[in-house]
């Protein structure tokens, strides 16, 4: 009775197929469940916006793309253009500055505009590209951190033992992007661009092309274990085990300046006092970033099935941008950081009162 709906092995799914099915009087219905086709959706297009609701979010993360890529080059260009500026610490700050510049140039400006309109426009290998720049940079933020943490945990609660020079650290650094980037190779991998379709009640077809990352050898999304696997990696290596690492490390650090009054080899308060208000600046940058992507964690691990569950697809959607824009916010911050914990605010950028003082005592 329904031969004439099913899709032949040596046949592909496509938009010219679909017509001819439905033209042969097969029901959309029909179609997508005898040949079990997971692209195939029986609805109109759910992700049409009215325009204003498209200015706001054109808007917000446009705005966040700028102001991320001004504050970060200039904390950039501040380290690399002036050589006193090149201390252990402030290569930490300057590596933070370039991962918040390349998630906002190769992810951020994608994303959101894929994720918003559902529809990917970049070409597949760009897919490849979108996927690793959206796990490596954060990573290396991440991984930044921690180490920074346990740079100024051993400087202030251990002072007699030697720190990184600047050659250790530059090498570090190379090891956190080399970690980062293997962080990212499994979604790059797994890359895969598929086309959608959706069939509304006038059987008039849209084609969706998408960008995934659940190409795995075990299966997608729905069926992988290394998928979920990969995942459960991701959210325990960006965030849970350097939330603990974190914790202890300032914890420790905020409990020495608390209880001493001489750190190291000074003994003098002026000297405490730059030790404390670095220190304070970091854990700072520290707790601004894991609270930011606090809901993005939790999203994927507790929401994600929850909203699916509750909501339609379009408020699912703007309940995930709200949230993915928050994470993003991130990059934005640690420039408005370095100057707001500066003693001296006269001139916003000028090199000296913007961000040379508080960087100079790190």
């Amino acid at each position: 009775m329904y031969g004439k709906c099913v899709l032949e092995s040596a046949e592909k799914l496509s938009k010219k197929w679909i017509e001819r099915r439905l033209a042969d009087g097969c029901n959309c219905t029909v179609i997508r469940d005898i040949n079990m086709l997971m692209t195939l959706h029986c609805e109109s297009f759910p992700f049409e916006h009215e325009i204003p609701v498209q200015m706001f979010y054109i808007f917000i993360f446009t705005a966040i793309i700028i102001l991320a890529l001004c504050g970060n080059f200039t904390v950039i260009w501040i380290v690399l253009c002036h050589e006193r500026m090149r201390t252990v610490t402030n290569y930490y700050l300057l590596n933070l500055a370039i991962s918040d510049a390349t998630i906002s140039i190769f992810n951020t400006g994608f994303s959101w505009t894929y994720n918003f309109y559902y529809v990917w426009i970049f070409g597949s290998t760009y897919c490849a590209i979108s996927n690793l720049m959206g796990i490596a940079p954060i990573c290396a933020s991440v991984f930044t951190m921690i180490v920074m943490s346990i740079d100024r945990y051993v400087a202030i609660v251990h002072p007699l033992k030697r720190r990184l020079g600047r050659r250790a650290t530059v090498t570090a650094i190379l090891c956190i992007w080399i970690l980062a980037v293997a962080c990212g190779l499994p979604a790059l991998l797994a890359s895969k661009q598929e086309l959608n379709f959706f069939v509304d009640a006038n059987n008039e077809i849209f084609v969706d092309p998408v960008c995934l990352a659940d190409n795995f050898p075990d299966g997608n999304a729905l069926t992988s274990q290394l998928f979920g696997v990969y995942n459960n990696v991701l959210m325990l290596l960006n965030y849970a085990l350097p939330l603990v690492v974190l914790i202890f490390t300032y914890g420790r650090v905020v409990m020495v300046l608390r209880k001493s009054e001489t750190i190291g080899d000074t003994r003098h308060q002026e000297n405490i006092n730059a030790k404390r208000r670095a220190a304070n600046m970091l854990a700072l940058v520290v707790f601004i970033f894991m609270f930011l992507w606090f809901p993005y964690q939790l999203y994927f691990s507790v929401l994600y099935n929850h909203l699916g569950a509750n909501f339609d697809r379009k408020t699912s959607l703007y309940i995930y941008l709200n949230i993915y824009w928050l994470g993003m916010s991130s990059t934005v911050f640690n420039p408005i950081i370095y100057y707001f914990m500066n003693e001296s605010k006269i001139e916003l950028f000028c090199y000296d009162d913007f961000i040379g003082i508080v960087l100079r005592h790190l």
